[in-house]
């Protein structure tokens, strides 16, 4: 079997994009449920079709990073190109649901009393440094 590391780059993919998945589990926004307010209301990201798309593009990057070690041979899907358009699928969806929270009357901006935005964007963060190591990683071993 091919002996691989996990490099540097493979694994602040990793983190980034558990960071992401557990923030489309928790809470994204809260209204109400104070003194003299109406009854509290809030929303999980994974209820909203965006999130959820930017969900299975992060369990798809787990996937990816973990394709090499599965395998005798070199996997030609495991290119730094593929983390980039996975990336590329979870940070537009992020942006089209921050977007559309900024637009919501109901939800003051910013949300303050959820923790799941938040979280999706240090993961984001995490996930675009990650995939520029990986190309970096590639760039040194081709020269």
């Amino acid at each position: 079997m091919q002996q691989l590391s996990a490099t540097r780059g493979r694994w602040i993919v990793t983190l980034g994009a558990i960071i992401i998945v557990g923030s489309a589990l928790v809470q994204w926004w809260t209204i109400g449920g104070g003194p003299n307010e109406l009854p509290a209301q809030s929303g999980v990201g994974i209820s909203d079709g965006r999130v959820f798309v930017m969900f299975l593009a992060c369990i798809a990057t787990l996937l990816l990073v973990t394709l090499p070690f599965a395998s005798e041979t070199p996997i030609p899907l495991d290119n730094p190109v593929a983390y980039l358009g996975l990336f590329a699928v979870a940070l537009g969806t992020y942006v089209w649901r921050v977007a559309i929270l900024a637009q919501a009357a109901m939800v003051p901006w910013p949300p303050t009393r959820g923790i799941g935005m938040w979280l999706a964007a240090v993961g984001l963060g995490l996930l675009a440094r990650g995939v520029f190591e990986l190309f970096e990683e590639r760039r040194r071993r081709l020269y």
